[in-house]
């Protein structure tokens, strides 16, 4: 049974693994099946192949659930007369990164992650063979760039992860160690959910604040009208003379975001369509755990209205990654679209001027109402 067991890893590896290693596996997989075949030895076949598939996962934990290794904080005597501002992501490698997809996993996750690290796991990596290198970072950097030239280079600007390369904790004590005494971060994230608490705990367990650092942290963008409307904008402005009747997808994120903060949000945008007479525009808001077979299903009871265009919007997500991308191709792939219907995505803003005008707005109300 043992040796089934370390065949049910090969198999399991081959899912979450990539490059040499996941060539090497499909090889041992593949010989050891042929002859367990061959000998009619199957006894335990199905049972050491479950039992493998939560001794990964467990493998896996062990070896990457451990903190975040920071760098040495060395206070300098030198203070810095600008002001610093880090803005924080969740983040997302240019390519599949077994390491820290796994770290991200298990902050989300936490024990439940013994269930389901190597079928999540597998989810990133399929979504990146797929759609191939991920432009997160490279949007960031624009961002920063366009923020830092709103701001008149008044602040050192920098990029930071709560998943990826570079990590919160290390911008953070980089900072530091330079003699920033004022940082502001500013979340990059739409509401409160498991990625802001997870934010909050990191900075309370990295201990900083005892050395005299002044750190304010900016507000989401749940309630922000600015979004809402542009979102709206760029529905209605990509609609044709001859294409009147819309339907409107507007998907959710429970899992991630705070669902009350989510909902709202989405209900602004539906609001701003509505009001908007000069067009025949019908509003789903479904959530994305709800499984994509009923983001599919809502889309096709839009479709039963013979409407001219289907949007699917992500309004939710600050930042598109691999995973959001993913999802917009396959709802395409699977919806029965009839013939002169368009469908047409529109993902996160990103770098978009309303979000870095709205980040201004935040920084500059934080500073003058003396932060939190």
């Amino acid at each position: 049974m043992i040796k089934k067991i370390i065949l049910g890893l090969c198999f399991f590896c081959i899912f979450v693994l990539d490059g040499f290693l996941e060539r090497v596996c499909i090889v041992i997989f593949t010989i050891c099946i042929y002859n367990i075949i061959s000998n009619k030895d199957t006894e335990f076949l199905i049972t050491s192949f479950v039992i493998s598939y939560f001794i990964l996962n467990l493998v896996i934990i062990i070896f990457f659930q451990q903190e975040v290794n920071t760098k040495t904080l060395e206070l300098s005597d030198k203070a810095q007369s600008k002001k610093a501002i880090v803005l924080v992501y969740d983040g997302e490698d240019r390519r599949y990164n077994l390491s820290q997809r796994a770290k991200e996993i298990y902050y989300r996750d936490s024990i439940y992650s013994f269930f389901n690290m190597t079928y999540n796991l597998y989810k990133y990596k399929d979504a990146y063979e797929h759609l191939g290198s991920s432009q997160f970072k490279d949007k960031a950097s624009v961002l920063r760039k366009k923020l830092s030239k709103k701001l008149n280079n008044e602040y050192t600007i920098v990029n930071s992860n709560l998943y990826t390369d570079n990590y919160i904790e290390d911008t953070l004590i980089d900072l530091v160690n330079r003699g920033y005494k004022d940082i502001i971060l500013c979340p990059v994230l739409l509401t409160q959910g498991k990625d802001y608490d997870l934010l909050k705990k990191r900075i309370d367990n990295l201990g900083i604040l005892k050395y005299e650092i002044n750190i304010k942290m900016t507000d989401l963008f749940w309630n922000s009208k600015a979004l809402a409307n542009a979102y709206k904008e760029e529905i209605i402005g990509s609609i044709s003379e001859n294409k009147k009747s819309v339907g409107v997808l507007l998907v959710g994120l429970e899992k991630k975001n705070n669902l009350n903060e989510d909902i709202l949000f989405r209900e602004k945008i539906k609001k701003y369509l509505e009001y908007d007479k000069n067009y025949d525009i019908k509003v789903k808001l479904p959530l994305l755990e709800n499984h994509k077979k009923d983001i599919i299903k809502t889309g096709d009871e839009l479709l039963e209205y013979g409407i001219d265009r289907l949007y699917l919007v992500m309004p939710t997500s600050l930042f598109e990654n691999i995973y959001i991308r993913s999802l917009g191709e396959y709802i395409l792939k699977k919806l029965d679209i009839p013939d002169g219907t368009g469908f047409y995505y529109i993902g996160p803003f990103n770098e978009n001027e309303v979000f870095v005008d709205e980040l201004y707005k935040k920084i500059k109300l934080i500073e003058n109402e003396g932060g939190k």
